[in-house]
């Protein structure tokens, strides 16, 4: 079986501010790895109408060009500050989506901001992110426009035991390694709810024992990474209260957040229904989605 090499950090860019500090991010994050940048802005075809039997035509040569000249004046900018990193610079015409998932397939990271012009509309709050972090084969990264740029530490991880989570805890700890920070793991808990059709709720249940259960499912979770990455000072918080409330409070200092791309229990169907959708859009740090 053939191992694709994932060599390239890939970064949604329009010109509009957010995707200018997801740019900017991205640069940042490609130069730690080592890996290259590459650029992709992503052009609308036109939907054409006119009268029968008139033809119509559109110059798509004038729209790449004003398109490759947008990516190379920030590659420009972007080399001021790092003047070794490797940056290409990609041109499409199609929908957002579709290009930066095909984009994924051979990327390390996505990134993404969380506001954006034409194709990136509404990146968090509508379907082209929603639809990225979901499907996308590498991790993906939203990052907001206003992020802090100064007092901010840590890296923080949700967890809830599932499969996807254990994968989000070993990225959450690259990161934490790779900035040399403290990674904080982070559970919710509170009564139980319900998970889908016909799924019963206990009439009775021990608050006690659902919170130890919690606390010995968040240690399970972070357990064996401490021989990987001896250096990484791990702290684990149990807090009562629903996902996104927690975490959102819990990332407010945060240099990067990282979920898993679904959960079990309230975090299940995570960045389809409302936990993602209010973690990617009111994070007040840029957001890792891993799948």
């Amino acid at each position: 079986m053939t191992t694709i090499a994932r060599t390239a950090v890939v970064v949604g860019y329009d010109g509009s501010p957010a995707s200018e500090t997801a740019a900017f991010w991205a640069a940042t994050e490609a130069a730690r790895l080592g890996a290259k940048l590459r650029l992709v802005h992503v052009l609308a075809l036109p939907i054409l109408s006119s009268p029968v039997g008139i033809a119509v035509t559109v110059e798509f040569e004038p729209l790449h060009h004003a398109a490759h000249q947008l990516l190379d004046k920030v590659s420009r900018r972007i080399r001021a500050e790092h003047r070794q990193l490797v940056i290409e610079v990609v041109v499409e015409f199609g929908a957002a989506a579709a290009a930066l998932l095909q984009e994924a397939t051979e990327a390390r990271l996505v990134v993404l901001g969380s506001r954006g012009l034409g194709e990136f509309r509404d990146l968090t709050a509508g379907s082209v992110s929603a639809h990225v972090a979901t499907h996308a084969t590498c991790p993906v990264v939203v990052v907001p426009p206003d992020r802090p740029s100064e007092d901010t530490d840590g890296v923080v991880v949700g967890v809830d035991g599932s499969e996807l989570s254990i994968d989000a805890v070993d990225f959450a700890f690259e990161q934490a390694q790779a900035r040399n920070t403290t990674l904080t793991a982070v559970m919710a808990w509170h009564d139980p709810v319900r998970t889908g059709p016909g799924d019963l709720l206990p009439l009775v249940y021990d608050l006690d024992a659902l919170q130890q259960e919690s606390a010995a499912l968040l240690a399970e979770s972070v357990a064996g990474h401490a021989e990987k990455y001896p250096d990484v000072v791990v702290r684990q918080e149990l807090v009562r209260g629903y996902p996104d409330d927690v975490l959102i409070d819990a990332s407010r200092s945060a240099e990067l957040l990282v979920v898993g791309s679904r959960g079990r229990g309230a975090f299940r169907g995570l960045l389809l229904g409302s936990t993602s959708r209010a973690l990617v859009h009111y994070a007040p740090c840029p957001i890792a989605v891993v799948r």
